[in-house]
């Protein structure tokens, strides 16, 4: 079993106070103490960076990937990736779109420093090794193993930025509890797994900026953006993704400009729709005007994919197709 550490919480240390933790290199023997708890199942760990997760990048991702492969084509039942918790479910879903091995990739991370009193990383860690070893989730692809739960990558969310049990899956609930050795699969994805957008992650991605329009905003800020300044957009909108009426000919002069521009919503549960309701702004009218839905994507989600569709090539007709299967 290989385990790949970016670093976060899980490799930091708490100053005096118990606060104001920080990147710790001594803290690489959280992986190597890794082994104890898991007998039977022999661990080698390589660091790929120990970075705080805002500050985790393509480049590392790529990395990352290209270690997983070769450590699965030499004979690894799965491999494990310690992560910052910030932008653990963003790193999840892109790699998922990448992963091509039947063996799980895991990741996992911690919310209290490796010095902290109940820190939460060695049984994190712990329990990804278990479910990187289990038979029952191979070929589920990338997963997220906190607190004794196992996610789905395309349906993990940080739903808090204190409490050690931070993540949770929406909608459905976990996958699995990990109970010690035991992997208890609770429900099997109806869906099949997607079909990778390639077989490497680029170590840069294109420019595509999230903007959020609420009550009174009518993208002015649309306005100030140059021909070329960016690949693509995401929209934050309101309920089903809708905007008010004069924020629509600005999404459309971009999407006349062969600009892509998805729009997501800030509603936690329920997603888009692409035809429930029909009046300037709505999804569909922006629909009509070439803006693409996002579906059950978060907005988060959305534009990661919208990034990945544009560097895999085909322009807005491929970003519109790689959204279909999350329509709704």
């Amino acid at each position: 079993m290989t385990v790949l550490s970016l670093g976060g919480t899980i490799f930091m240390t708490a100053d005096e106070t118990g606060s104001r933790a920080t990147p710790d290199a001594a803290n690489a023997q959280v992986a190597a103490s890794a082994q104890a708890l898991v007998p039977g199942i022999a661990l080698t760990h390589r660091a790929i960076a120990n970075v705080g997760s805002p500050s985790v990048r393509p480049a590392h991702l790529a990395a990352v990937l290209e270690a997983a492969r070769e450590a699965v084509r030499a004979g690894a039942r799965g491999v494990v990736l310690t992560h910052g918790t910030d932008t653990l479910e963003e790193s999840a879903y892109l790699l998922n779109r990448y992963w091509d091995e039947d063996a799980p990739l895991v990741l996992t991370g911690a919310m209290r420093p490796a010095n902290a009193p109940g820190a939460d990383g060695p049984a994190n860690l712990r329990d990804a090794v278990r479910a990187a070893a289990s038979d029952a989730v191979r070929g589920l692809g990338v997963l997220v193993a906190f607190d004794g739960a196992l996610h789905l990558a395309d349906r993990v969310t940080k739903g808090s930025s204190r409490s050690v049990s931070a993540f949770a899956s929406e909608p459905g609930g976990p996958l699995a509890l990990v109970d010690g050795a035991q992997v208890q699969l609770l429900r099997r994805p109806v869906s099949p797994r997607p079909v990778p957008l390639g077989a490497d992650l680029p170590e840069s991605l294109p420019r595509v900026p999230v903007i959020a329009l609420g009550l009174g905003d009518d993208g002015e800020l649309l306005d100030q953006i140059a021909p070329g300044a960016i690949a693509g957009l995401v929209v934050i909108g309101s309920g089903m993704g809708h905007v008010s009426a004069p924020a629509v000919p600005r999404l459309a002069a971009l999407t006349e400009a062969g600009v892509p521009v998805v729009v997501a919503t800030r509603i936690p549960r329920g997603g888009t729709s692409t035809h429930h309701y029909d009046y300037p702004g709505s999804e569909v009218d922006l629909i009509a005007r070439g803006c693409t839905m996002a579906g059950l994507l978060r907005p988060a989600q959305a534009r990661l994919l919208l990034q990945a569709a544009l560097a895999a090539g085909g322009g807005s007709g491929a970003a519109a197709a790689a959204f279909a299967p999350f329509a709704s």
